[in-house]
């Protein structure tokens, strides 16, 4: 008896390090979705073929530079949609930055990843979608302040009662028509978007929703930081 109430005791996982692990595994996913070649999710797919077309004039930007400039036009759009805006929004935009600077990190570091054949490039796509849903649902469980689409998709689904496995797929839907859109007219074509981006945009809601039930039902989500915590929640 005294074995099993240790076995179906949570494991502690602590808030801010869930943070840390949120914006690794999206800023790897970004990465390894680019390495596969059937082009990047949804959401990365805005910046993925701005960066592309811009890159073709200047490279004083780079992906994770625009990657982030977006997320902070998504943190103004939250604060109108959701007629509210709290202080620690401002640090969202910190996040972003961190997010930013870790895809360009894990684009050098997945540089040498071979990624020749069907079956790899397959491989590492199936893992940019688990790596990144894993982040977000990770992301969703620290009191820090989001990145700017998974606040949306957080803020927009408390605010309006929706759950945030379907407000997560029609938001990627959503970035997934802008991403073609901005392909059509600035490529006449499509460039670093294609079969991959659909299927992540159909399926990123339900991996996240599947990490969020997963990490609820085995680890007990504690703030290392207590004091710290209610000042984000201010």
């Amino acid at each position: 008896m005294f074995f099993g109430v240790i076995f179906l005791k949570k494991a502690t996982f602590y808030k801010e390090l869930a943070y840390f692990f949120g914006i690794g595994f999206i800023a790897l996913g970004v990465a390894l979705a680019a390495k596969a070649g059937f082009g990047v999710s949804m959401i990365a797919g805005v910046s993925y073929t701005f960066h592309l077309w811009l890159s073709q004039i200047t490279d004083i930007l780079s992906l994770g530079t625009i990657d982030y400039l977006i997320h902070g036009i998504v943190i103004l759009l939250s604060g109108i949609v959701t007629k509210k805006f709290r202080l620690s929004y401002l640090f969202s935009f910190i996040t972003a930055v961190f997010t930013g600077i870790s895809i360009d990190l894990f684009f050098l570091i997945t540089e040498p990843l071979a990624a020749e054949s069907m079956v790899s490039r397959i491989i590492i796509f199936a893992a940019s979608i688990l790596t990144c849903a894993f982040g977000v649902a990770c992301i969703f469980h620290a009191y820090f302040s989001p990145a700017g689409h998974e606040l949306f998709v957080k803020e927009f689904a408390i605010h309006f009662n929706k759950d945030m496995g379907k407000v997560k797929t029609a938001y990627d839907i959503v970035f997934c028509f802008l991403s073609v859109l901005m392909n059509l007219v600035l490529f006449g074509g499509f460039v670093g978007i294609g079969i991959g981006t659909v299927i992540a945009a159909f399926t990123n809601g339900p991996c996240i929703g599947f990490f969020d039930k997963f990490l609820k039902k085995h680890f007990e989500f504690k703030a290392a930081f207590p004091k710290l915590e209610k000042y984000f929640e201010k």
